[in-house]
């Protein structure tokens, strides 16, 4: 049966968690009853349906886009390198209807990216810089980003985008600690973005920004193309 990655049900659970030219904005489970996921069979849930449109420059230009993004180097774990990997599949699609294309693309695991074609320039919107991440689209077309950091932090990611462009931003966050022989929970932080900055907010002041939103990720989104075809 086919699953689908929701939203998070918090117990007491724990979530995470960013010719054309080209800019770019540069485990062992978790406490067995703390954490309720929503891997859920189709019944009640509706899967988002991208609608396709036209790739809005050449695929040359997408790939060189995606190998900008570099290189991250994170302690105790492997390099991710953009520039040694290709994307193999894409989605082109306007996710906030305003008239502008994005472009959702897929390398091997764990690589994936987001971009927007906004005045003729392609725009980096997110990209998958560590392994236990995944990035979702919700059916209004808000970016989520979910995963684990390797301080063992879980946090979930939302980004709205206005006029194809980065707009509100915010992040559920549980940090856990291990005391005695078990992890413990260390509280929800709820957090939205003023400026550059990440700034702790309360839950009710997080919901009036992002009320509670399903998500369905990328590996069961239908209607990748094949991006290594001409």
């Amino acid at each position: 049966m086919k699953l689908v990655h929701a939203s998070v049900i918090f117990a007491t659970a724990a979530l995470i968690m960013t010719g054309c030219d080209v800019k770019q904005a540069t485990d062992k489970e978790n406490t067995e009853a703390t954490e309720e996921e929503t891997l859920m069979p189709e019944e009640g849930f509706t899967f988002v349906e991208l609608a396709p449109k036209p790739l809005p420059c050449s695929k040359e230009a997408l790939q060189a886009a995606w190998k900008q993004i570099g290189t991250v180097e994170r302690p105790h774990t492997k390099t991710i390198d953009y520039r040694q990997n290709t994307p193999t599949l894409f989605i082109s699609t306007d996710l906030d209807k305003d008239g502008n294309t994005e472009v959702l693309l897929r390398g091997a695991e764990p690589y994936a990216a987001i971009f927007s074609f906004v005045g003729d320039t392609l725009h980096l919107i997110t990209f998958v810089d560590q392994f236990k991440m995944g990035l979702g689209i919700t059916s209004d077309g808000v970016i989520m980003r979910s995963g684990a950091s390797s301080k063992g932090d879980y946090m979930m990611q939302f980004i709205k985008l206005n006029n194809s462009m980065k707009g509100a931003s915010g992040a559920v966050k549980e940090a856990f600690s291990l005391k005695g022989n078990e992890m413990v929970s260390e509280g929800m932080h709820y957090m939205l973005q003023t400026d550059s900055v990440l700034s702790e907010v309360t839950k009710e002041e997080y919901e009036q920004v992002l009320p509670n939103q399903e998500a369905t990720y990328f590996e069961d989104l239908e209607g990748w193309e094949d991006f290594r075809k001409p």
